[in-house]
């Protein structure tokens, strides 16, 4: 039998103890710290956000241009609700004034899509070459659209340098300013004309 002398089973006891210390405390603090690392980072979005408001109505699309959207988009069979927001960004680096964004809120067709821009003391003036069918048809094909089915991650952060992804926090953001100060449109049921 393997005798092991008193002094040293009096260190192999302190430092068998303190090594069971040890790990229990950075169990202790590691926990915490992982924890956090787990834990969604939530962006603090204002519920009454000073930035949107209710859009002019000289840019919301008309319910002329909106058939010819939905005919495009082959879902015309099923009622259709849209909100429009307006929403105004400060100046970034390099730009002196700012911008305006007018976003469509497509609920049946799950999408976010930015509708037009306007540069901050200009006035909108739509494009006149454009008659509501073809505005319908450009919008339809427009890029921009956010797929709220497959485009939208849990976090903010989870986005990245991504530039088809969105926050869950951000679309919920837009859905509550849309309801709070958005212009509701709704459109019926209709037979779409096939074009020739």
């Amino acid at each position: 039998m393997l005798t092991v002398p008193r002094r040293a089973r009096a260190t192999l006891a302190l430092a068998l103890a303190l090594a069971a210390a040890f790990t229990a405390a950075a169990a202790a603090t590691a926990e915490p710290a992982a924890q956090a690392a787990s834990a969604p980072v939530r962006t603090p979005y204002p519920a009454i956000d000073p930035a949107f408001s209710r859009p002019d109505t000289r840019r919301v699309p008309g319910r002329e241009t909106l058939r010819s959207y939905l005919a495009t988009r082959e879902s015309s069979l099923q009622l259709n609700n849209f909100c429009f927001v307006q929403q105004s960004l400060d100046p970034g680096p390099g730009d002196e004034q700012g911008e305006s964004l007018l976003w469509m809120i497509w609920r049946e067709g799950a999408t976010i899509q930015r509708i037009n821009v306007v540069r901050h003391g200009q006035s909108y003036r739509p494009d006149p070459a454009l008659d509501p069918v073809t505005e319908g048809q450009a919008l339809a094909y427009a890029t921009g659209r956010i797929n709220l089915k497959t485009g939208v991650v849990p976090t903010d952060e989870d986005v990245g340098t991504s530039t088809f992804l969105v926050g869950r926090p951000w679309v919920n953001h837009m859905f509550a300013q849309c309801k709070r100060v958005g212009t509701s449109v709704r459109m019926p049921a209709f037979r779409a004309v096939p074009t020739r």
